[in-house]
């Protein structure tokens, strides 16, 4: 029997060997792409952080929970010039590739055979989510991380081993911080965990059920204590108003849609909203409009919800429809691809064997993805930023059937080279459609994030004044990770941002000596900005919204930047 020592250089030297692998391929990426931020969501959220927002740095970002914020800004406090939320968001992403490398290691016998599964491994990481480690998103990183507590859960050491608390801390502090950082997705992926908790009990001794339930405890107390430390910090009167609106603005917005004015007039002439200021909520400039509040916000949401045209039984219906045509058409037909041969081989080899515990692990896996799949339809809400690290945990669990259950199989060498062959033809399919889609929306935004660049350098150059965005004039444009590392503060803002309406909104107009977007539009003291590239986005709608509100006005061109107009509102007698 090998003593302690032999394990733990062992477990250095597959460490070693994973990370060796892993970056490199994260310098790969880096060689040929820059890191982006893939939303807007994101850079709001390291503005707020980082203190580019306020001018200083604040831990109320208003996505994630407040005790991962005040940390990520306490760190920009101390060294503001260093990129700490991108180096977050990329760290954690790789940081779970390599710990589920370094885990699926264990299994593999031999230095070569290690190296090479290490390189298959990291290889078919990229290739999946080649599209995802290159345009980071928040929502993403949280799905990846669970992926990576999922594969130590299932893969880690039996309850009777040495080392299991040591072991698992990690994997709690995987799963923790994605919770985090995006508690709607570390939810949506937790069923997954109870899977391989269930799958790594079963037939085993009670001291098992209690030692995996001891893990699951502390996440549970950690995650219980990151609730009420988010609770204290937004506790104040603004901060829960304000996320009163924030969800309410959510459910309007993602969820139920607007309901149109004209066939709802009475409803919203019942609530005080007029015609003009639909127009704002709908051109998502609200934050010109002081009337527009959480009350209102609340009503419309509640409104929204009540007159949907389908019923629950016509949209659990259209759920289970779109289910069945997502999955029988190849919506996303890579990651389907996957899927299906993955559960096609392994029901075969279990039905084969007559392996009732691999059979019955598949159909519960089924109903899992099943119920998943249909409470997003049901909601009406499937971005690829759920759905994909939804399939990267199916595919995380189904290659773990694989890895645990190999021993039992009875496949003969020529089968064993056809469906390792078949995998490796998928895998290298999919990297080359996410390689080129990658490349395609990196070129893209290279070109096109040329106009945001100029149009910074404008504000910074003009200090003395303040500038408020048309909203849907900015949504191509993005940042990147590392290439800017300035913490200045900005200038500018969205007039219908997210965190519009919020106290670090108030604390920002306070700093450029603003009491709100409409007076400081039409006193002069703040400039509308504005796409004059696209009609849609002409400034014709401050006219008809300030004469309802009792003021003439004269939108005039003051300037341009690039593609945007620098357009200054007067008041006519």
């Amino acid at each position: 029997m090998r003593d302690a020592g032999t394990q733990d250089r062992e477990g250095w030297r597959r460490a070693g060997t994973a990370a060796l692998f892993v970056a490199g391929a994260w310098l790969f990426l880096a060689v040929f792409f820059d890191f982006y931020y893939d939303l807007n969501d994101d850079t709001a959220m390291r503005d707020i952080l980082s203190g580019i927002y306020t001018g200083t740095p604040n831990g109320h970002n208003i996505q994630m929970l407040y005790p991962l914020g005040w940390c990520i800004a306490m760190c920009y406090r101390l060294l503001p010039s260093v990129p700490w939320y991108g180096i977050f968001l990329c760290g954690c992403q790789f940081l779970a590739l390599w710990l589920s490398v370094s885990t699926v290691l264990t299994y593999v016998k031999g230095r070569e055979k290690q190296s090479a599964a290490a390189l298959l491994l990291t290889l078919g990481g990229l290739a999946v989510a080649v599209y995802e480690f290159v345009f980071i998103q928040y929502t993403v990183t949280a799905g990846l991380l669970v992926c990576g507590a999922l594969v130590r859960l299932y893969c880690g050491p039996d309850a009777e081993e040495t080392g299991f608390y040591r072991f698992h801390l990690v994997t709690a502090l995987l799963f923790v911080t994605a919770f985090f950082l995006r508690t709607e997705m570390a939810l949506l992926l937790s069923p997954f965990l109870g899977l391989a908790v269930l799958f790594r009990v079963y037939g085993k001794s009670r001291r098992a059920l209690y030692l995996y339930g001891s893990v699951l405890l502390t996440m549970a107390v950690f995650m219980g204590a990151g609730l009420a430390a988010d609770r204290a910090a937004y506790g104040s009167g603004d901060w829960k108003s304000f996320r009163q609106f924030f969800d309410d603005r959510t459910r309007v917005y993602d969820f139920y849609g607007l309901p149109e004015y004209e066939t709802n007039r009475l409803f919203y002439e019942s609530i005080g909203l007029s015609e003009a200021q639909y127009t704002l909520l709908e051109n998502y400039n609200f934050d010109l409009d002081e009337g527009i509040h959480t009350n209102s916000m609340h009503q419309i949401a509640e409104y929204a919800a009540a007159h949907q045209e389908t019923g629950p039984a016509r949209r659990l219906y259209l759920s289970v429809y779109t289910y069945l045509y997502r999955f029988t058409h190849g919506q996303e037909l890579a990651f389907d691809l996957l899927v299906v041969f993955s559960y096609f081989f392994l029901l075969k080899a279990g039905t084969a064997g007559k392996n009732r515990r691999l059979l019955g692990g598949l159909f519960l896996l089924l109903i899992v993805r099943t119920g998943l799949w249909l409470f997003l339809l049901y909601r009406g809400r499937v971005p690829e930023r759920i759905t994909h690290p939804l399939y990267l945990a199916e595919l995380a669990m189904l290659g773990m059937f694989f890895l645990r259950e190999a021993a039992v199989f009875q496949w003969k060498k020529y089968e064993k080279s056809a469906i390792l062959s078949l995998y490796v033809l998928l895998f290298a399919c999919t990297a080359l459609a996410g390689g080129e889609a990658a490349w395609r929306e990196y070129q893209a935004r290279e070109q096109r994030n040329g106009q945001w660049q100029t149009f910074q350098a404008y504000c910074r150059e003009r200090p003395e004044q303040f500038y408020y965005l048309d909203v849907y004039s900015t949504v191509a444009y993005s940042e990147k990770l590392f290439s800017d590392t300035s913490t200045a503060y900005r200038n500018f803002d969205l007039l219908g941002g997210w965190c519009v309406k919020s106290p670090a909104a108030a604390e920002k107009r306070k700093r450029a000596g603003l009491e709100d977007a409409r007076t400081a539009l039409l006193s002069g003291k703040a400039y509308f900005v504005s796409d004059h590239t696209k009609e849609e986005r002409n400034p014709d709608f401050l006219t008809a919204y300030y004469r309802e509100m009792g003021t003439d006005i004269l939108v005039r061109q003051e300037d341009t930047c690039g593609s945007f107009s620098i357009y200054k509102i007067v008041e006519t007698d």
